[in-house]
Formats: C-alpha cells, structure tokens, sequence
C-alpha cells in the first residue's frame, strides 16, 4: 500500500507543477500569444488570387484577394506551439497547397506577423527583418 500511496503522491506532484508551469506561461504572455499572418497579392496582369485557408480547428473559408489586395487573419498560438495553418491557393498561372503557419518554423523567423506575397513565380514569405526568406513556388496549371 505505500508504493501505491507514493506513486498517487508523485503523479499529483508533477501534476500540480505542470499546471503551475502553464498558468505561469500564460500569464506571461510566452505561449499563447497572438499572431497575423497577413497575404498580398502582387501578381501582374491584373489576376485574382483565389485562397482557403484552414488550421485543424478552423476553416476560413474561400476567399478571392484582388490584385493588388490583401487579406489577414489573427490567431493564438497553442500552448504547446504546435499550430498549423495551410491555404490552397489557385490563379490562372498555378496553384499549390503550402503551410502558411507553423509554430515550429515561424515563432522566430516572423514572431507575431506573418507577411507573405503571391508573386509570378511563386508564394513568398518574409522575416522580422522584411527580408524574402522563403519561397513557395507554384505547381503549373493543368
């Protein structure tokens, strides 16, 4: 019956320091914290970008960015940060599918604002620095 009373004892430690731990983060604003994550599109010839984006708990539904429009979204990150956001994006020259946010890769290299940029050859992302450090290039249309 110790081994038993010990084992209860040490599950609700690591329990208790877990939650601790968490509501500690939250209250610091370390995770979650707020993100936008921000699409432009710069296309030529006046073409229209259309976009779906979805995470694994919304769907943003369809959304057709003019040229020369811009469309944005916010949300928090997860306290695990482990969210995902991807888009299908389609125009008259291609399309693809790409991940638009993923916490692993974009808590540091774009931090609370993700900006990206439709462009002729592909989908470009930019940094903190508003530096295009990433490229999505566009599968060819069939």
């Amino acid at each position: 019956m110790g081994v038993i009373f010990r084992y209860q004892a040490l599950l609700l430690t690591l329990f208790i320091a877990s939650f601790a731990a968490l509501t500690i983060a939250a209250s610091t604003n370390v995770v979650p914290f707020k993100v936008v994550v921000s699409i432009d599109n710069n296309l030529t010839d006046g073409q229209e970008l259309g976009v779906h984006c979805k995470s694994g708990d919304d769907d943003l539904g369809f959304h057709v960015i003019s040229n020369g429009g811009h469309y944005e979204w916010s949300f928090k990150v997860n306290v695990w940060a482990t969210t995902l956001y991807f888009c299908a994006f389609n125009w008259k020259g291609g399309s693809g599918t790409f991940d638009i946010y993923r916490a692993g890769r974009d808590i540091i290299r774009c931090e609370d604002k993700c900006n990206w940029k439709a462009l002729q050859d592909g989908l470009h992302g930019f940094n903190n620095d508003k530096q295009d450090d990433f490229l999505y290039k566009w599968e060819a249309p069939k």
